[in-house]
């Protein structure tokens, strides 16, 4: 049992320690390779027409590329590749032998992210319809706030998927939790479905690009027919978003991605590990310039000390959010960013940095450093 678990251990350890870093500006066959490995189920699926998925400009059809970052090549052109009503392992195929692997790439991603949103935006829905008739949803909650934990936030967060909408649903039920006991919305309740309202605007652009679940409009259903699109959808996502054990993706060549303050030439999904100058927060530098720094080359302060990060803390675009009260630090006032030492865990707003003990790791809080990016 104890060898077991050291295997264990020491599997994880290695899958962290991997890297893979993927260059938005130029996909190559091994990219979409990792794709299909990863997510062999959804290859499956038929792919129907979609106005922005498949859009048209001057007269091409384009797929949008990339879905929540902004890279050189915003928009990529189908150029004869047959989407609608095909099955996505054969488009890919297609564009793998045509060797169009941006196109190919960004197929996946989207089919990725438009099925999580239609399993978000049709939960939505029927959170709304069962609100109508005073049903009670919260053994349904919890299954969605299941799925949502442990098969959509880890891939989208993996393949850097915006996750907006989650958010917003996390704050509604955050929002309204006090109100009820154990989440049993069992009465009318109009602000609570308009904020649910709220959430589905934010994915009606890009649902339903997949043929299942297929498109149902939910409006004045029965009670038992509402049920059973959920059970059905709940179904659906947990045989389509299978995932290995892979590690997080470094991500590069997009607009404003962070550059080393030592060397500009330097980015962060290049390299393994970011350094935060010790005492003043202030960074970042790659470990290719680290060495040549004994002040920081922002405020000329004398560094004792480093701060180890992980790339993705920085890379990604996103507002960043507290990993203790889960509000968005620039929510919060003063709006800034911390992490809890000597762990490193972060990040937290100005409010929870005070807490005595890390979320994450729960070891005690020794002291805390305001990191200024």
């Amino acid at each position: 049992m104890i060898l077991n678990n050291v295997k264990l251990i020491l599997f994880f350890i290695h899958t962290f320690k991997q890297s893979i870093c993927v260059n938005l500006n130029n996909i190559t066959l091994t990219d979409i390779k990792t794709l299909q490995n990863e997510y062999p189920n959804i290859m499956r699926v038929m792919l129907k027409d979609h106005p922005y998925y498949i859009f048209s400009y001057n007269e091409l059809k384009y797929c949008p590329v990339h879905f929540s970052h902004l890279v050189d090549c915003e928009r990529v052109p189908y150029e004869g590749i047959e989407i609608k009503d095909s099955i996505l392992e054969y488009v890919v195929d297609d564009c793998i032998r045509y060797k169009r692997y941006d196109l190919g790439y960004a197929i996946i991603v989207n089919a990725i992210e438009s099925l999580g949103f239609t399993y978000m935006y049709q939960f939505c829905e029927f959170a709304i319809e069962m609100n109508k008739k005073g049903a009670n949803i919260s053994n349904f909650l919890k299954i969605f706030s299941k799925n949502l934990k442990s098969k959509i936030m880890p891939i989208f967060n993996k393949e850097w998927i915006s996750p907006e909408p989650y958010e917003c649903i996390l704050n509604v039920y955050k929002e309204h939790k006090h109100k009820y006991e154990n989440y049993e919305f069992n009465k009318v309740d109009e602000k609570y479905m308009s904020d649910l309202l709220i959430c589905k605007n934010l994915m009606k652009d890009k649902v339903h690009f997949l043929s299942k679940p297929p498109e149902k409009s939910m409006n004045n259903m029965s009670e038992q027919n509402l049920i059973s699109i959920q059970m059905n959808n709940n179904t659906i996502i947990q045989e389509l978003l299978t995932i290995g054990s892979g590690p997080f993706k470094d991500i590069t060549g997009y607009k404003y991605e962070t550059s080393c303050l030592g060397d500009t030439d330097h980015h962060s999904g290049k390299i393994g590990k970011i350094h935060i100058f010790l005492p003043c927060g202030h960074g970042w530098s790659c470990e290719n310039c680290i060495v040549l720094n004994e002040q920081c080359p922002v405020c000329h302060q004398q560094i004792t000390d480093l701060l180890d990060l992980q790339p993705r803390c920085f890379l990604d675009g996103r507002e960043a959010r507290c990993i203790s009260c889960r509000n968005q630090i620039k929510d919060v006032h003063p709006p800034s960013k911390h992490v809890m030492m000597p762990c490193g865990d972060g990040w937290y707003c100005s409010k929870c940095i005070d807490n005595k003990n890390c979320t994450i790791c729960r070891r005690e809080c020794k002291d805390k450093l305001c990191v200024n990016l």
